[in-house]
């Protein structure tokens, strides 16, 4: 339960300051298993975020999430695993590098870092823009 609650805050985090996109978080109780945490839309363009805690640089992906996103990234969908440490610094994976993701954890090379201050509007722009 500890760990969910950080990831709730993760999502808190993410939604209070990026408000531009449509946010809908995604309840699994009633849907696929592995489907990612959040989806997001923003000038018609999408994403789906995992959101995920990492103790030390360990990820913990379950094999449907790996499977999952990795299978929707692999059909056009941007797909993203935002990992939030305990030393105020976000990372962010392309969801078709999961299984790397959870092989090496934050040391396989993320698409990006950020530290505090947070940049926002590169996150966004990463999110639903840049080239995938």
């Amino acid at each position: 339960l500890k760990e969910s609650m950080k990831e709730y805050g993760l999502w808190q985090n993410l939604k209070r300051n990026l408000k531009k996109p449509l946010w809908q978080r995604i309840e699994t109780g009633g849907t696929g298993r592995g489907i990612a945490d959040v989806f997001g839309v923003l000038e018609g363009h999408c994403c789906w975020v995992e959101l995920k805690i990492a103790r030390g640089n360990k990820v913990a992906l379950s094999p449907e999430q790996v499977g999952w996103l990795i299978k929707f990234s692999r059909a056009g969908v941007r797909t993203f695993i935002l990992v939030g440490t305990d030393k105020k610094t976000m990372y962010l994976f392309p969801g078709e590098e999961a299984r790397e993701v959870l092989d090496l954890g934050l040391k396989h090379g993320p698409r990006l870092k950020l530290k505090l201050p947070y940049d926002w509007e590169l996150l966004q722009q990463t999110l639903f823009f840049d080239g995938y």
